[in-house]
């Protein structure tokens, strides 16, 4: 496997650009994330009016539900200047957008060796989880995630040009009861549910 920086991508593929591109790294790599997606976009990506698709794969998170109400692609994000952690994903999705691309927000990723019950279970057993363990989350196999990915690249800018799609597996569930299914794998049969320092009365989401 070659990993490569954003540097070394736009340097080694210059002067050419492709139909389809998918934006998938996380903010913490870069200094100024929105600025790396604009140039993803304006250098390697042939644009909206070659058919294809640049997806930017974006989060879940950027919402500001806090009760476990339900949310959509319309609902109210949070305010990118007062929550600059997700202020850099929602200014990346702007400028994906702007420039025609489309932006997949994600719930939250999971295997059955990474995802929030591995960071509970084998990080969290002396210290507990933050939040109620009735609080709600929603997740997505990186399976999914990818299927969602390839989807819309299948059908092209013409439908995904300038959207922003939310992607779940649609099966919401608790803090609790992720533990719950965890521990039911051998692969942490070993470990116990951890306690969640979340009170009745704090936010559910």
């Amino acid at each position: 496997r070659v990993v490569m920086t954003m540097e070394e991508v736009l340097s080694q593929y210059n002067g050419h650009s492709f139909k389809d591109v998918v934006f998938c790294a996380p903010p913490s790599g870069f200094d100024d994330y929105p600025s790396a997606v604009k140039d993803a976009a304006t250098q390697l990506w042939s644009g909206p009016d070659s058919g294809g698709s640049f997806v930017f794969t974006s989060s879940g998170g950027v919402y500001e539900g806090l009760d476990g109400e339900v949310v959509d692609e319309s609902y109210s994000t949070l305010d990118p200047e007062s929550n600059p952690r997700q202020g850099r994903l929602i200014y990346a999705e702007r400028e994906a957008i702007s420039m025609g691309g489309c932006a997949l927000r994600l719930a939250g990723l999971y295997t059955l060796e990474r995802g929030a019950h591995n960071y509970w279970l084998e990080r969290c057993a002396e210290t507990g989880v933050q939040g109620r363990e009735d609080g709600i989350v929603n997740l997505l196999h990186y399976d999914d995630a990818a299927s969602a990915c390839l989807a819309a690249l299948k059908v092209g800018s013409k439908v995904t040009s300038k959207q922003t799609y939310l992607i779940s597996d649609g099966n919401p569930t608790t803090r609790r009861g992720i533990i719950e299914s965890a521990l039911k794998n051998e692969r942490y049969a070993e470990f116990t549910m951890p306690s969640f320092l979340g009170k009745s009365d704090g936010p559910k989401g």
